[in-house]
């Protein structure tokens, strides 16, 4: 079962998502799509599934699935869904009908540090985001991959681990032998 940390992690992003974001499905994403997405977001959040976890765990789960909901209804239906499309443009994430929408927070990236749950995952992801900074970036990977074995069912960390290989696998390679060392 999903722990209470992960729950309140998903939690404080979710005011930052947009409900395409919420679900996990590209904005031009077919109705179908939008069902099966809300179907494997429900399995995970049912505040069914909390029924016997302790009451912050359900309150909080129960908090995310009312945002999925929300968003599964406003994307499953034709009308509201190009409303909300529109709005999104001008930078609203919600769409509440009879309510001005949200207008999106400051545009900000949550940090490794932040993103890992665990005390030594803590550590080691400020380790990568300071070989990040320093633009270390092989060294920020290996950094990463420890703090993914501390928090092994942190999906963002994991997430965030994909991006790092794009940009490595981006990044310029140099053709320059050094000799002296074989390479």
């Amino acid at each position: 079962m999903v722990t209470l940390a992960a729950l309140e992690n998903r939690l404080s992003l979710i005011e930052e998502q947009s409900y395409y974001e919420i679900l996990r499905v590209p904005s031009g994403a077919p109705i179908g799509d939008i069902k099966a997405a809300f179907h494997d977001f429900a399995l995970d959040v049912h505040p069914d599934r909390f029924v016997d976890a302790a009451p912050g765990d359900a309150a909080v789960a129960a908090e995310i699935f009312k945002r999925g909901v929300e968003a599964y209804k406003i994307l499953s239906n034709q009308k509201t869904r190009a409303a909300y499309d529109e709005g999104l443009l001008a930078g609203r994430l919600r769409y509440i009908e009879g309510r001005p929408a949200s207008t999106p927070p400051e545009a900000r990236t949550l940090t490794l540090e932040e993103v890992a749950l665990r005390p030594k995952a803590k550590q080691l992801a400020l380790r990568a985001d300071r070989f990040i900074a320093a633009g270390r970036l092989e060294d920020a990977r290996v950094a990463l991959v420890s703090a993914i074995q501390e928090d092994y069912d942190n999906d963002d960390l994991k997430e965030r681990l994909n991006a790092l290989y794009r940009e490595i696998a981006a990044a310029p390679v140099s053709l320059e032998v050094d000799y002296r060392r074989g390479r």
